[in-house]
């Protein structure tokens, strides 16, 4: 609707910007000079505030595109221009601005809080202050969502019990740790991406000081991508890897055997972030045929999966137009008939969660990685 939009507006304003002078202008009819005084977002604008703050930045429109239009990036533009300019958002962005600049985090935790899953592990994590240990190789960026939200925290333990068990040394910043700053950004926050992503800037770049091999493992897409690539624009290349990346190359290289296998039928959903922003496709697909899961795919997977509404700080926002992004997905997930969808983004964990008890199915919901843990015995 947004490109239909604008590409309406602009067939309809091309008289006046053709108009060789104001004498010729002014002859115009009346309502090309009305369009050409429309506003681009607003309620009687060409764009309306709800079809701009639609966007789940998820990429297939980029994707899709013919001619390569970077359609998120206008996007964005606008809702930088209404954020920081207009002051015109939505409400519920309000609170996660707040949060996120006085506490850090969208959730609005205190800082204390980002070591509670620490007390739930039966081996030793290693947290790090100020510079990283020689003998730690990789740095856990637990994330947001990995630090304070229920079911991401099972993923978290997951991971660091996998990593533990398959001979990794790995820390974490534990209240060193601040968003990344993706929702800011996304949402068109630029001043607010800014601060966050300067103060991580400055810890990464204490903790990685003297290590000119900078080894970031994640297990949300969103803060792969922010890390990853959004980071480098802020000075700082990292060596970021999805916790499925590694994980699926521990299994190859049998740092990790599993021995009790699934033998469940499992769909799998793809991240936006994981797969069309960053083209991962294969290694949550191994790690489930290697945990002994039979992979029952639905009818749009891989680069031409369906978003599960979340991105584009979504996560945060209501849904006013149309059918219900998440619901629409668990729609096609509960159609495979599979025991269990499995997942690889905490964003999409909650999403896909809450649509199955929406449909009050029975379909379980799982990260990758608690299924290969689980096939470890």
């Amino acid at each position: 609707m947004l490109i239909t939009a604008l590409r309406d507006h602009a067939y309809a304003k091309a008289p006046y910007l053709l108009a060789v002078s104001e004498q010729a202008r002014a002859a115009l009819p009346e309502a090309v000079k009305l369009e050409a005084e429309r506003p681009l977002v607003g309620v009687d604008g060409v764009i309306t505030p709800d079809i701009l703050w639609s966007c789940t930045s998820c990429g297939a429109c980029v994707q899709q595109c013919p001619v390569d239009i970077e359609h998120i990036d206008h996007i964005v533009n606008m809702r930088r221009h209404q954020v920081l300019i207009e002051s015109d958002f939505p409400s519920e962005l309000g609170s996660v601005f707040r949060n996120l600049e006085t506490k850090g985090n969208p959730w609005g935790m205190n800082a204390s809080s980002r070591n509670d899953w620490i007390k739930e592990c039966d081996f030793p994590i290693t947290i790090i202050d100020g510079e990283i240990p020689a003998d730690v190789e990789y740095l856990f960026w637990v994330g947001c969502a990995g630090a304070y939200e229920d079911r991401a925290k099972k993923t978290t333990k997951a991971v660091a019990e996998l990593l533990h068990r398959a001979g990794v040394k790995f820390g974490v910043l534990g209240q060193g740790e601040t968003c990344t700053g993706d929702a800011a950004r996304r949402s068109g926050n630029e001043f607010l991406f800014q601060m966050l992503a300067s103060q991580n800037v400055e810890t990464l770049s204490a903790v990685f000081e003297n290590r000119s091999s900078k080894k970031v493992i994640v297990t949300c897409p969103h803060c792969f991508t922010t890390l990853g690539r959004d980071y480098t624009q802020l000075g700082i290349s990292l060596e970021v890897v999805h916790h499925t990346q590694l994980l699926n190359r521990l299994v190859r290289e049998k740092h990790l055997v599993p021995i009790a296998p699934i033998n469940q039928a499992i769909t799998y959903h793809d991240p936006c972030y994981l797969g069309r922003h960053n083209q991962v496709y294969a290694p949550p697909r191994e790690l489930l045929e290697a945990s002994g899961a039979q992979l029952v795919e639905m009818p749009r997977n891989s680069e031409r999966s369906f978003c599960c509404g979340a991105g584009g700080a979504r996560m945060w926002m209501e849904e006013k137009l149309g059918e219900r992004i998440n619901m629409a997905r668990v729609d096609e997930a509960i159609a495979t008939k599979a025991a269990g969808v499995a997942v690889a983004c905490p964003f999409c964990r909650v999403m896909v969660a809450d649509g199955v008890a929406n449909r009050a199915d029975q379909v379980e919901v799982h990260d990758v990685a608690q299924l290969l843990l689980k096939s470890l015995g």
